[in-house]
């Protein structure tokens, strides 16, 4: 947006957000209900995860590393499945309260645009189906079949990134303040930085450069004690929806079955 009367935004986190999941891990257990050999992506990447927790393989090159369950697919198949995905396990697992939010948001004619970490495999038709006009997420190179480490274009899209790919729709009195060497670790953004009359969600503090955007933002099911204090101080919204685990090993718990296919496809499924 460069030009006309200044528009309002608001922007979307996806996973812990808008869906009380990771989508990559549903995506993962999505493919390995239908082809449960694919289980065997663990052996190449199980030992790669174990040098994640120490810092020493950034998130991207973890996230790669973990779409090999994708493995010499046919990229007709993985689109179809992608589509079959979204409708079958993410929609129906959606937060009613957070699409109430969006939906209102959109009646209200800001520019709604989802912004998110998850591959752009399956996260371009969430957006499609929410009617989303504007999605920005991690960008994988899709090939006739799947290498085994497939190829991301660009960096992962988090933290500070997805400020930086927004920025072609964002006002130019933002997008040149973003420009001159914003300290995202900073809990202030320069005035000039801030989204005037605009609204951010999100669960995670790795989202903290989004939510401090915008003039108003709300924090979902918060966990971080330092994330829960700036939110407090700032004043913005709490937002507790009803997620399918009781507590951290819960969560870890649900992740993990998701991660060697024994979660159900769809909500009600007993397999």
């Amino acid at each position: 947006m460069t030009s006309g009367k200044p528009r309002s935004f608001a922007l979307f986190d996806l996973d812990f957000t808008l869906i009380g999941h990771d989508t990559l891990l549903l995506f993962c257990n999505y493919i390995l209900k239908k082809h449960p050999w694919r289980i065997l992506y663990l052996a190449f990447f199980a030992p790669v995860a174990m040098l994640a927790a120490p810092g020493w393989i950034s998130s991207g090159t973890l996230k790669r590393f973990f779409l090999s369950f994708l493995w010499r697919m046919p990229r007709e198949k993985l689109v179809f499945y992608s589509r079959d995905f979204v409708q079958r396990s993410v929609l129906p697992r959606m937060y009613p309260e957070l699409l109430s939010v969006l939906r209102e948001h959109q009646e209200a004619g800001r520019v709604v645009v989802l912004n998110t970490a998850a591959p752009d495999i399956y996260a371009p038709y969430i957006a499609d189906a929410l009617k989303v006009e504007h999605i920005y997420s991690t960008r994988i190179l899709l090939k006739d079949r799947m290498p085994l480490l497939p190829v991301m274009e660009g960096k992962n899209n988090k933290n500070l990134e997805k400020i930086h790919r927004m920025k072609e729709i964002l006002p130019e009195a933002v997008s040149a303040a973003l420009q001159e060497n914003l300290d995202w670790k900073k809990p202030e953004y320069p005035a000039s930085a801030v989204l005037t009359g605009s609204f951010s969600y999100s669960d995670s503090p790795a989202d903290l450069p989004l939510l401090r955007l915008t003039e108003f933002a709300a924090v979902v099911n918060p966990e971080s004690s330092s994330y829960i204090e700036e939110a407090s101080k700032k004043g913005w919204d709490f937002l507790y929806p009803a997620r399918d685990f009781r507590s951290r090993a819960g969560k870890v718990w649900l992740m993990l079955r998701q991660c060697l296919g024994l979660y159900p496809m769809e909500p009600g499924d007993q397999k």
